[in-house]
Order: C-alpha cells, then sequence, then structure tokens
C-alpha cells in the first residue's frame, strides 16, 4: 500500500509530512521559498530523475514534492494508466492533443486525485524535458493540504509576537500618510494566523485600535507609547521594524516611460505603493530615515 498521505520519499528515505525543509535538505537553501532538486532514481514505483521538496520557507514542513519521472522505456499513457491503478479515475483530467503541444515545454495531460489531506497529481510532457539528471518524460505531485497541521509547531511565536503588537497599540504615536492606491482589496481576505504563521511570520494581523485609524489608502508609522518598538501598518497587515526580516527595508523610486511609474516602500514581505514622485511616501521616508537600526536601499530607474 502507497504510504501517499503519512509522508514522501527522497532517495531511500522517507520523510513523515510535518519535516522541515532544513531537515530533507539541510543547508542548501538559506532563505525565502525552499525548494531544490535531489537525485532520486525511484518513488512509489517509478522511476525518475530526481525529486524536488519545496517549503514556504527552510524553517518549515516540506509542502509539495515532485517527482520527475525518467524514461525507463514505458510509454507515457501507461505511467497514467499505472496511477490509474493505485488510486482509481482521477477527480478531474486534462489533456492538450494538438500537435502544436509535442514539445518539451508543453503538458498534454495533468491528472488530479485527493487522499485525505494530501493531494497527488500527474503531468505528463509533450516530449522528453532535459534536466541536469536527465531527460523526463513528466511529473508526479504530492501536496500536503493541511495548512493548520503544518502551521501548528509556529502558531505560538506568531501569537505571541501579535499579542505584543495589540498591547503596544494602546497609547500608541501613529503617523499617517495617505496614498492614491489601495493598499488591500476587498476581493482577497485577510490572510490567516495560520498562513502567516507558516509563510511569512514577520506580518501581523493589525490590532483592532489601529485598524481603526486607518483607510484603505492610508497606512502608518507607529511605537509603542514608550517609543521603543516601531510598526508600519495597513489597515490589515502589520511588520514590527528591527527584525531579522524588518532591518532593511526598500524604497523604490520608478519613473514612467512605458509603464505608468510608482514609489514603493517595504521590507521583504509587506509593501505599499504610490505613484512616482508621491510627497507622501517621501515623507514617509524621511520619518523611517530617522530611526535607528534600519536599513534603507534605494532603487531608482524607468518603468519599462
Amino acid at each position: 500500500m502507497d504510504d501517499w498521505t503519512s509522508g514522501f520519499h527522497i532517495g531511500e528515505a522517507f520523510h513523515a509530512w510535518g519535516t522541515r525543509f532544513d531537515v530533507v535538505a539541510p543547508g542548501r537553501v538559506e532563505s525565502g521559498y525552499a525548494s531544490v532538486e535531489l537525485p532520486s532514481r525511484s518513488a512509489y514505483g517509478f522511476a525518475t530523475v530526481y525529486a524536488e521538496p519545496t517549503a514556504p520557507r527552510p524553517d518549515r514542513p516540506v509542502t509539495t514534492v515532485g517527482y520527475e519521472l525518467a524514461d525507463a522505456g514505458m510509454a507515457p499513457r501507461y505511467l497514467f494508466a499505472e496511477l490509474v491503478k493505485r488510486l482509481g479515475q482521477a477527480d478531474d483530467v486534462s489533456r492538450e492533443d494538438g500537435p502544436e503541444h509535442a514539445n518539451a515545454n508543453s503538458v498534454v495531460l495533468h491528472a488530479n486525485w485527493t487522499r485525505g489531506k494530501v493531494r497527488i497529481g500527474m503531468s505528463l510532457y509533450g516530449a522528453p524535458r532535459p534536466s541536469s539528471f536527465g531527460d523526463g518524460l513528466g511529473r508526479i505531485y504530492l501536496s500536503w493540504a493541511d495548512q493548520d497541521a503544518a502551521a501548528a509547531p509556529f502558531l505560538a511565536d506568531w501569537t505571541g509576537a501579535h499579542d505584543a503588537a495589540a498591547a503596544a497599540a494602546e497609547g500608541a504615536r501613529l503617523k499617517i500618510f495617505s496614498v492614491g492606491y489601495d493598499v488591500y482589496y476587498d476581493d482577497y481576505p485577510a490572510p490567516s494566523p495560520a498562513e502567516l504563521a507558516l509563510r511569512t511570520p514577520d506580518i501581523l494581523l493589525t490590532p483592532p485600535a489601529i485598524a481603526a485609524r486607518l483607510a484603505k489608502t492610508t497606512f502608518a508609522l507607529w511605537s509603542d507609547a514608550a517609543g521603543s518598538r516601531w510598526y508600519l501598518s495597513t489597515a490589515r497587515t502589520t511588520v514590527l521594524l528591527g527584525g531579522a526580516e524588518t532591518s532593511k527595508l526598500h524604497f523604490y523610486d520608478i519613473e514612467p516611460a512605458r509603464g505608468g511609474g510608482y514609489t514603493e516602500i517595504g521590507t521583504t514581505h509587506w509593501s505599499v505603493r504610490d505613484a512616482y514622485g508621491s510627497t507622501s511616501m517621501k515623507d514617509a521616508l524621511e520619518a523611517l530615515e530617522a530611526l535607528p537600526g534600519l536599513e534603507i536601499e534605494r532603487y531608482s530607474g524607468k518603468d519599462a
């Protein structure tokens, strides 16, 4: 019986769902979105050329693994048939049969199955796709879709930072800046605590005391009453400045060219944008430059 729902294989090793990327591939990715191709000769009875685990960050659990299928003399349609034997009919299948898809960059078949909290997919290419490990005929994907379970080990730390921001908001001192663009869209719901703890733990939900004073076209630089902790906030999301991922900010000043130009202030995961030449953004930049311990990188150019 295949153990899709319990974990994933990389070569001879089996890793339970919940295993961190930096345990599976230690030292391979230092920060940011984590993905690496690792040698793998077989997986789940299929000949493979490599496996590619991915995670939101190196210090978070692997949530997806792709297995590049090797050309072992079996026609691609039989690879699909073998997976159907094991999993039954796919939940959905899409095909592209035209001759224009007979190339390595095209996917001619894609199918998905769901087993518990794991999604299983197969893609087959229009022609063998080269890689540094060898040619691939397609790919099998495993995706662990239990976000709450993946985030659970990290939620307490995120909640502590979130609660500290809420406490700092009592008696906070705000500088509010207006922009000409909406800084968030109602069509997209605010991220959940689990999503933030898993993917971007430096992003907090904005304390109600701060959010109540902001609109869709404003943001704030604010501190606690003692002036010891500084935050940037929209009405939805907040970052505490001075952390590992929030000590370095960027300021983009991009002139109109083919595009209309823009000005942007942000950290690794949090940003706001306004029109080129925005005086409000320059005022915010000046206020940020007055704070100790921050590094602000300036970029200029044309909106090509």
